[in-house]
């Protein structure tokens, strides 16, 4: 998945563990794979002010544990991942601009309160190019919209578990019949992570969630969608193409309904902790 996907589960899951105990150990944002390539993530809130038509933006926290700290003293009680697909998908599906920055359509955090929700998004800026760390990124978080509507989804995780394996049965077979072999192996590595005991073993972000935080069917979720990403620019699954009408349609059914699952798996997954 997109490194701001992931970034964004980390912070949901941690974030949630410091609402319950108030604290998540030292130093979550130095040690955390998700924020490998970042030199800076800071939160800010938006204000308009009485003559200009240019918000003002207020940093309320430099880090996301300042920023746990800051959400905890605002009432919050909860985090969450929220979801929306684009409005306009006429000229590209979601599917299709997912490994862009900005594509595949927008993802929240949504913090929780009593009566409301307010909802942050991210901006990810290349501040340092060519670092020799390769912490190349600057990311600032928004409050984008507040005292919202709570939406707070809470998907099936189990019938969720079934669709995603079926849709990767679906496209595994396709590509099998197709001669993508290669293709065909990550689908059915994704699809054995959904059934695994240890699920996020072999894959690179092993630490999305806190220990102890999260049960074994919220990790299969996470870690068997994110295995399956295969969205993205030059060399991924979009850039294949087929030369006839039969084949680029089910090719183009199949990548979305796996595009949608992969989605609702994460939401799933993140959103609930039981």
């Amino acid at each position: 998945m997109t490194g701001t996907l992931a970034q964004l589960i980390a912070l949901v899951s941690y974030g949630n563990a410091y609402l319950e105990k108030g604290e998540i150990g030292e130093s979550f944002s130095d040690t955390n794979s998700t924020f490998t390539f970042c030199n800076k993530v800071d939160f800010r809130t938006f204000t308009k002010g009485f003559l200009s038509k240019t918000p003002k933006e207020e940093v309320v926290a430099d880090n996301p544990e300042e920023w746990f700290a800051y959400m905890k003293q605002s009432g919050c009680r909860k985090l969450a991942l929220y979801y929306q697909s684009s409005e306009d998908q006429s000229l590209a599906k979601d599917h299709q601009l997912a490994g862009f920055i900005g594509g595949g359509g927008t993802w929240y955090i949504e913090a929780v309160y009593d009566k409301y929700s307010n909802y942050w998004a991210s901006r990810w800026e290349v501040t340092r190019q060519g670092a020799e760390d390769n912490r190349i990124w600057s990311v600032s978080y928004g409050m984008v919209s507040g005292k919202q509507a709570t939406h707070d989804l809470q998907i099936d995780r189990e019938i969720t578990k079934e669709k995603l394996g079926e849709t990767l049965e679906d496209i595994a077979a396709f590509a099998k019949s197709r001669e993508l072999g290669n293709w065909a192996a990550i689908f059915e590595r994704a699809a054995a992570a959904l059934d695994s005991p240890v699920p996020g073993e072999s894959y690179y972000h092993k630490d999305f969630f806190p220990e102890g935080h999260y049960d074994l069917l919220s990790q299969q979720l996470v870690s068997g969608a994110g295995s399956a990403w295969v969205f993205g620019g030059m060399g991924s699954w979009n850039d294949i193409g087929f030369d006839n009408d039969e084949d680029s349609h089910r090719y183009n059914a199949l990548s979305g309904k796996l595009y949608s699952m992969i989605n609702m798996s994460i939401v799933a997954g993140v959103n609930s902790r039981q």
